[in-house]
């Protein structure tokens, strides 16, 4: 075995452990949305108020990107605690020149997200649940992909028209909805 080989393997094997160790910190592994499901987002993602945009939970980068793109007025910060995909989206945003996307390495439950005006996410069941918790009562729009809030009153919802019957939702926090 080359010194080469040996290099690109262990690469690869520090890169499955990385991608290991985020999955086993955050219950899921990095996933991307689907060019319908970024679509659907950005249609739904009507910032309310001033602050920032959030995308919890921002695996490679993607989304974050195209709500920088689409919102270039508003500062967009991504949250990723797994290492590999926060390094590929913070390398994104830089390569992308977006100054007003920042990707930080963080857990997301771990902050203050009242000052936001929009909150987008892509997580799973019970990060769902975690989050549902926090935000009642606390910030003004909520978009997810694939997974509902639970205890939460969608305002709308689209349906991406494929196999999985996939969903984005958009909900808007209740105490701070006009009666």
């Amino acid at each position: 075995m080359t010194w080469l080989e040996f290099g690109v393997i262990a690469g690869a094997l520090l890169a499955m452990v990385s991608i290991l160790v985020g999955v086993l910190r955050s219950g899921i592994s990095p996933m991307h949305s689907s060019r319908r499901a970024r679509e659907a987002v950005l249609q739904l993602a009507e910032p309310e108020g001033p602050g920032p945009i959030f995308e919890l939970g921002c695996g490679w980068g993607g989304l974050a990107v195209a709500l920088a793109r689409t919102h270039p007025e508003r500062q967009v910060v991504g949250y990723e605690i797994s290492l590999l995909p926060w390094a590929f989206s913070s390398l994104r945003a830089r390569l992308e020149g977006l100054e007003n996307l920042r990707i930080v390495r963080q857990d997301f439950l771990e902050v203050d997200l009242s000052v936001g005006a929009l909150l987008v996410c892509f997580l799973y069941p019970k990060g769902m649940q975690q989050l549902a918790g926090r935000l009642e009562g606390k910030f003004p729009v909520v978009v997810s992909n694939t997974f509902a809030l639970p205890g939460w009153q969608q305002d709308a919802a689209l349906e991406l028209g494929d196999r999985y019957c996939t969903r984005v939702y958009r909900y808007r926090t209740p105490q701070l909805n006009p009666s």
